[in-house]
């Protein structure tokens, strides 16, 4: 139970994040990556999604219901959901008619890029394929496990999309994050009350943001397993509509 108060468990469940965007909406004017302004106090709220769609949709419905909207980002290379599977890409939409933004959640890594030419052209690849899969125009992304590489790259746009890590919010505005399952730099609690800084960036990963309290180790074994089940199921589906059946011993 050490970890448990050390990191703040309590925090990361959907009811505690009901209650934090209730703050931020006191404190904040929430905004987007194409309308904020440099000189007014803002909240950009966005969503790397790394691991979990279906999370990322109850995120979105909570949203919508506080009057909130955000920006999910989609990641082409995560091991764990694939955006071209046709429950993935109706969850996606189902996010944008709750009036949310898409976003291109960019692997810098996965093209082992050296240069930024090299990034742009890639930018612009994915881009344009994300589009053309979901129909609609994407404006803004983020990189996908920054490194010094990526955070060295401080320009306002690449590939025509506006950079989340670009030098006014690396520099300039407040930045909140739950990598890795917890507060990677300040609790968002404390943030949001001190208003210290009245032009912030919260970023959030939905795996994270569970119904019940868990770990951050628990929520990733849940997310893999849950992920087997649905294959599971998708297969007998399948098999189900071909009118056969999964041969055994």
């Amino acid at each position: 139970m050490i970890n448990y108060n050390k990191y703040f468990f309590e925090d990361f469940t959907q009811i505690a994040y009901r209650e934090l965007l209730k703050l931020a909406k006191q404190n904040f004017n929430f905004s987007d990556f194409e309308s904020f302004n440099k000189e007014e106090n803002f909240i950009l709220w966005r969503h790397d999604v790394d691991y979990s769609l279906e999370l990322s949709l109850e995120l979105a419905k909570i949203e919508h219901s506080s009057g909130v909207r955000s920006t999910f980002f989609i990641l082409l290379h995560s091991d764990f959901y694939n955006p071209l599977e046709a429950n993935a890409t109706e969850i996606i939409r189902e996010i944008l008619l709750l009036g949310h933004k898409i976003g291109l959640h960019f692997d810098a890594q996965y093209y082992n890029i050296s240069n930024e030419n090299e990034l742009d052209e890639w930018i612009v690849f994915e881009k344009n394929f994300l589009e053309k899969i979901l129909k609609i125009n994407i404006t803004t992304f983020s990189f996908h496990n920054t490194n010094p590489f990526v955070l060295s790259c401080k320009k306002e746009t690449y590939g025509g999309l506006t950079n989340t890590y670009q030098s006014f919010f690396q520099d300039k505005a407040d930045y909140c994050s739950d990598s890795h399952g917890i507060w990677r730099f300040k609790r968002l609690k404390e943030v949001l009350e001190k208003k210290e800084n009245l032009q912030l960036q919260v970023l959030t990963h939905p795996e994270w943001w569970t119904k019940e309290i868990l770990s951050p180790k628990e929520k990733i074994w849940k997310n893999i397993d849950d992920r087997a089940l649905q294959s599971k199921n998708n297969y007998r589906v399948m098999i189900s509509q071909m009118g056969v059946n999964v041969i055994d011993w």
